[in-house]
């Protein structure tokens, strides 16, 4: 691709990217702190492209540098999340030269990461879709679906409300360490379900985020509390009017530890083959590198 092919389409990428963030370019120039003439110019392919320029608009994006420099008829979101503001302040000071010394660099990292992972990790609330996206994942890479909650009634030998009734709280979650500890230990790679309560047990949690790709399967309060109910769980409705509401308290006063999470993949009025296809986009590359 020369000079002009490359422009243009570096100039559609920005087009369509700043369409789907719906911003207007004199609020995209000021996000990335440009100025709008140049950002015209971009966005016609005019432009003497600077790396560094062209992160931060990435980066005001919430968009992945790296769609922009290829031919793809598409800009692709970054997996999750936009690069952090550190990252792109970073890349702004390299030199040419520094930059491609960087790029190796950079993919030996991710490489020896991926590699190192045990697998994916789904969090969040119940009724977000862990179950029903994470066996379908894991069928789809033929590797191992393990629910935290079953394994720890597996080795307690009974049902996890008689586990409460009878050692509380404090043994489920010693349980808990322990099946994260045995998973961590093993060879082989896992999609792993987690309780939605695992942000309460600050060190099964430390491990899981330090040893997998975690996920927050998110939806809206009504939505978790629509798919549970009409899975034939009535726990979260029984005696409870007022059911709703503490959804929304419980997901609130938890928001914070499930947004640790690596990527947040919503899965609000959306259908499975949808959200399945977005969590394949996610979490592939872990599997496909290998151990």
């Amino acid at each position: 691709m020369d000079q002009t092919d490359f422009s243009q389409a570096i100039a559609r990428h920005v087009r369509r990217a700043r369409a789907a963030a719906k911003l207007t370019r004199k609020e995209l120039a000021v996000r990335a702190a440009v100025s709008e003439r140049y950002l015209s110019q971009l966005e016609s392919g005019e432009a003497n492209v600077s790396i560094g320029i062209l992160a931060r608009v990435a980066g005001a994006l919430g968009a992945d540098l790296r769609a922009f420099l290829s031919d793809d008829a598409q800009p692709l979101a970054g997996p999750g999340a936009p690069l952090h503001a550190p990252l792109v302040r970073l890349l702004t000071t390299l030199s040419p030269t520094e930059q491609a010394g960087l790029i190796p660099l950079v993919e030996r990292h991710v490489m020896d990461r991926r590699r190192a992972l045990k697998g994916v990790a789904l969090l969040g609330l119940r009724g977000a879709g862990k179950t029903t996206l994470g066996t379908a994942f894991a069928a789809r890479h033929a590797v191992r679906y393990v629910s935290i909650t079953r394994e720890v009634e597996a080795r307690a030998g009974m049902s996890l409300a008689d586990l409460f009734n009878l050692g509380g709280q404090d043994t489920y979650r010693s349980l808990e360490i322990e099946v994260v500890a045995e998973i961590v230990r093993g060879t082989d790679r896992v999609v792993l379900e987690t309780s939605g309560g695992i942000v309460g047990n600050s060190e099964a949690l430390e491990t899981i985020l330090a040893s997998f790709k975690t996920v927050w399967l998110k939806a809206a309060p009504e939505e978790h509390l629509q798919r549970v109910t009409g899975q034939g769980d009535l726990r979260p409705m029984h005696g409870n009017p007022k059911a709703l509401e503490h959804l929304k308290t419980l997901l609130t006063a938890r928001e914070a530890d499930y947004a640790r999470a690596e990527v947040v993949l919503d899965t609000s009025g959306r259908n499975i083959d949808d959200c399945l296809s977005e969590l394949e986009r996610i979490c592939a590359p872990v599997f496909a590198s290998g151990h």
